[in-house]
């Protein structure tokens, strides 16, 4: 594809909310990634409801901890828009199926927590004050999405999975109480492999579509929950949540103790417990990939519930 200025070519990469393309200007040695609305009718009504390309521009820490952003527009509504993003190279992203090693889940725990020590209990004094509270991937909605979830997804559940359903929603209702008188800072709130670039020692997060404030362990539990490789014992997550919180340390966060972060990161735990109810009938639906990433979901979110005595 050609424009009056840059040469096109779409990524290896397919997004829901969004298209990519490999940029290159003639002439011009620095490589960089150019991102678009979707095309799809049904994603387009999504992107206009959550308003994902004027969240896209939140872009916290670029150049960081997040690509550089060089340009961006978006349409009033929020549903369309374009960024024009430096090219992270050499990089690698992660993947979602084969998930992330410890060592991984830890340079990704330092790169989200620079970004939450940044905005620790901030939201009224940065120019990111107008996005939304997180809505923990429509955790609320948990109880209404069970048929959904119980028809689309019943051949991906294990017997101990089908066992523990009914109690899921008031574990969810539970923690959405809790979270309400925590510390609040800015969530990528879709933090997962598929979400990563690792570069030189270094984790790039992208994909801000649906950034919003909220409960920071909320991101911990989703990557760690979400992408590991391998079942991470209670003293292994107790290790990266520290990691966690000596990053917020280093940036100026005070008057939060190891404890408080270890009890919140529990409750960012049973939050997750949402996500395959509300998101794996779409993705068992969505493609191929998508049903083995929701298979994926429920062994792993599911696992870590029952781990910390929550299911």
């Amino acid at each position: 594809m050609k424009t009056s200025r840059f040469l096109l070519h779409r990524t290896g990469t397919a997004g829901f909310l969004s298209r990519t393309f490999h940029a290159a200007r003639p002439g011009d040695r620095h490589a960089s990634i150019l991102k678009v609305g979707p095309q799809d009718p049904v994603a387009r009504r999504f992107s206009r409801k959550i308003q994902s390309f004027l969240r896209e521009n939140a872009q916290p820490f670029a150049g960081k901890v997040v690509p550089k952003c060089l340009a961006s527009f978006s349409c009033p509504d929020g549903s369309d828009g374009l960024l024009w993003l430096e090219k992270i190279q050499p990089a690698r992203s992660g993947n979602q199926l084969t998930g992330l090693s410890w060592k991984e889940l830890a340079a990704t725990v330092r790169s989200i927590g620079t970004v939450h020590a940044g905005f620790w209990n901030a939201r009224r004094f940065t120019r990111l004050h107008r996005l939304p509270f997180q809505r923990y991937n429509l955790a609320h909605e948990t109880k209404a999405h069970l048929p959904g979830f119980r028809k689309y997804c019943r051949g991906l559940l294990q017997p101990q999975d089908k066992m523990v359903l009914p109690s899921i929603p008031a574990v969810i209702s539970r923690a959405l109480l809790q979270c309400r008188h925590r510390p609040v800072t800015l969530l990528h709130g879709d933090l997962r492999a598929d979400n990563l670039l690792f570069s030189r020692g270094r984790v790039f997060l992208v994909d801000w579509q649906i950034a919003a404030w909220g409960l920071g362990t909320f991101d911990l539990a989703r990557v760690i929950g979400g992408s590991t490789q391998r079942p991470l014992r209670l003293s292994e997550q107790q290790k990266l949540v520290r990691i966690w919180h000596q990053t917020l340390k280093q940036g100026g966060v005070r008057r939060y103790t190891p404890e408080e972060a270890w009890r919140d990161y529990r409750v960012g735990v049973a939050l997750t417990l949402s996500i395959p109810i509300t998101n794996g009938p779409t993705l068992a639906r969505l493609s191929p990939r998508g049903k083995k990433i929701a298979r994926v979901m429920i062994r792993r979110f599911f696992r870590n519930g029952r781990e910390f005595g929550l299911l």
